[in-house]
């Protein structure tokens, strides 16, 4: 690699990293732990490095010094945002935590145990079928491909005149970011969607973990981990390069923050969870859903006044996000056959086959072992009543189901066929938060000194 190629490397990757840990150090400040304010801000940057360049390749800058230019605006932004950061910090990082710091020795070699297997299974699925999934190369690499290539001319990587299945109307985190990796490598390797599935699942595990270790302590932080790690479907997901755990992962993105925010109060806290939201919508169109339920779930619970900090936080990337929809992306499934919609959705005979399939994927050992019967479970089990994190975050999971639902009934595909081949990846979408939420009321509140 020549000199000038290693600059570009080293500059795509500080400026994400600056500017995402530049905003978690200024929201957060010293009430959280240096490890989860890194690993919450490395996911920001990316995602919003990603957002950044989407917009300003639709505003016209298509040239390669405007990708450049953009990465060094990140940079110098994020180094700001530390400097002040540091300026107006107290002498002492942190006061000591109070509580019991420690997990026991089974938990710990449980996760690691999990972690290797689950970290080898990916190695070797992705060993075998380098190039992913059926949906990595017909929507997410096919994508990133035309960004890589196309130039000036790249708005026909959503051209109506694509095969249907490439689904032209998808928003495009995960595509943008790996064509930007496309770039930086000088080529279109294999390696590089398949790094970026790697470390969005990855993303996923230490978010949940560090998170439920500042609120509730390492060991629900372990047993967080350890659930997410061990559910079969996680990995298989994963390692075919889809963007269903990277919207997992963006989702937790925004709830862990959501968490925080509501169980110190902290206004600031709820613009940067309506940001990282936000960053879902851009993932996939299912991230619009769940952005707009968690907005109805603050609303519903008490948080009238923080709403509109968290739409605030939200705003930038939804202004990207009805631009694209209003002026780039064409129809979609639901448009296309609106003329039997109504027919569909008063046919009864639909409804009766979608209730028996959603019962029959509960005890579907494949995908999901035991783990959804448990999830259940747990919910009977928690103390009431439950803590306010855990209400607004289950009920938005619940208002999402709820909307999502009918949509399986309205869509013109042979109802049982779309089913089985959507709902493992709408729930492992949901799961990173379903398990943020459960353990933050099964376990004791941690007390911290932090301030």
């Amino acid at each position: 690699m020549t000199l000038a190629g290693a600059a570009a490397v080293t500059l795509a990757l500080a400026g994400p990293g600056a500017i995402g840990c530049g905003l978690t150090s200024l929201a957060f400040g010293n009430r959280a732990g240096r490890t989860f304010r890194l690993v919450l801000g490395l996911g920001f940057g990316f995602a919003i490095s990603s957002a950044v360049w989407a917009a300003i390749l639709l505003l016209g800058f298509t040239s390669t010094s405007a990708r450049i230019g953009k990465d060094a605006a990140l940079l110098v932004l994020g180094v700001a945002l530390l400097w002040r950061r540091r300026r107006s910090s107290a002498p002492a990082e942190s006061a000591p935590i109070n509580g019991d710091n420690s997990a026991p020795r089974w938990l710990k070699l449980a996760f690691a145990s999990a972690s290797t297997v689950a970290a080898a299974l990916l190695v070797e699925h992705t060993a075998r079928f380098p190039d992913g999934g059926w949906d990595a190369w017909m929507i997410w690499n096919l994508r990133a491909r035309f960004l890589y290539r196309a130039g000036p001319a790249f708005r026909a990587a959503f051209s109506p005149d694509l095969v249907f299945w490439a689904h032209q109307d998808y928003p495009w985190l995960v595509p943008g970011l790996v064509a930007q990796g496309f770039f930086a490598a000088g080529s279109e390797s294999p390696a590089i969607p398949a790094l970026f599935a790697a470390a969005f699942a990855a993303l996923a595990v230490a978010l949940l973990v560090l998170t439920l270790r500042e609120l509730r302590g390492p060991a629900p932080g372990l047993l967080g981990g350890l659930v997410l790690v061990s559910t079969p479907c996680l990995i298989a997901f994963a390692a075919n390069q889809q963007s269903d755990v990277p919207l997992g992962a963006m989702l937790l993105l925004g709830t862990s923050t959501l968490a925080f925010a509501i169980e110190r109060d902290d206004a600031r806290l709820f613009t940067l969870a309506g940001a990282g939201a936000s960053l879902a919508a851009w993932t996939k169109n299912e991230g619009a859903l769940y952005t707009l339920a968690l907005v109805a779930a603050l609303w519903l619970h008490g948080e009238r006044k923080r709403v509109g900090l968290f739409l605030l936080g939200a705003a930038p990337v939804a202004a990207l996000f009805a631009g694209f929809k209003l002026f780039v992306a064409h129809s979609n499934d639901l448009t296309r056959s609106s003329e039997t919609a109504v027919n569909r959705a008063t046919d009864l005979h639909r409804w009766g086959e979608l209730g028996l399939a959603s019962l029959r994927r509960l005890v579907y050992f494949q995908n999901w072992a035991l783990w959804l019967p448990a999830f259940i479970c747990a919910l009977f089990l928690l103390p009431r009543p439950w803590r306010k994190s855990t209400r607004v975050l289950l009920t938005a999971l619940g208002l999402s189901l709820a909307a999502i639902y009918p949509i399986f009934i309205l869509q013109p595909h042979p109802l049982l066929w779309f089913f089985r081949t959507a709902i493992d990846r709408l729930l492992i979408q949901l799961w990173p938060t379903a398990v943020l939420a459960v353990l933050l009321s099964l376990a004791p509140a941690r007390a911290t000194a932090r301030t």
